[in-house]
């Protein structure tokens, strides 16, 4: 019975099928709220509630379940960066780079994404209900499944975008 457990274990270590624990790194917070300088940072499931992070350097960054509720991140270098199930709720993420960003399942709800760039970035499953995205660039990203009550989409760059019902916007501007 031992042996089984033990091939099991040694199984899944080496498939890789261990999961990563939403435990940031206390050493990269403190390095973030010092300096705004972070790439690559493990912050996953860190308080950043009304954190001003504006013009910040996170690309990278790991942030998958952080609490970045009321943050400012305005001007932030956000490319590449994994903010699944994060709460960006009520931010402010004015002229931020998202590019290639993956906020699949992330609470940006009310949040003021004026000018932002999210090309190709994946929005799966996001809940944007009230955000502004006026004049955002979201050439190629994934909208799929994505709650958009309310968005403000005037003069956003939609051209590839996937919308929420699966259907490819294949205009460059959107006008209300």
């Amino acid at each position: 019975m031992i042996v089984k457990q033990l091939a099991f274990i040694v199984l899944f270590s080496i498939l890789g099928f261990a999961t990563r624990a939403n435990a940031y790194n206390p050493q990269h917070l403190s390095i973030l709220l010092q300096t705004k300088q972070c790439p690559g940072c493990d912050l996953s499931g860190a308080n950043l509630n009304q954190a001003d992070l504006r013009e910040a350097d996170l690309r990278n960054a790991y942030m998958a379940g952080a609490n970045l509720q009321g943050a400012n991140l305005s001007g932030a270098k956000l490319v590449r960066a994994d903010l699944s199930r994060v709460n960006l709720s009520q931010a402010l993420i004015v002229g931020a780079d998202l590019n290639q960003a993956h906020l699949a399942n992330a609470n940006l709800s009310g949040a003021d994404m004026r000018l932002s760039r999210l090309s190709f970035a994946n929005l799966l499953g996001a809940d944007l209900s009230f955000a502004d995205l006026s004049g955002a660039v979201l050439m190629g990203s994934v909208l799929r499944d994505a709650n958009v009550v309310g968005v403000d989409l005037n003069r956003t760059y939609l051209k590839r975008t996937t919308m929420p019902n699966g259907e490819i916007e294949s205009n460059d501007y959107r006008y209300r």
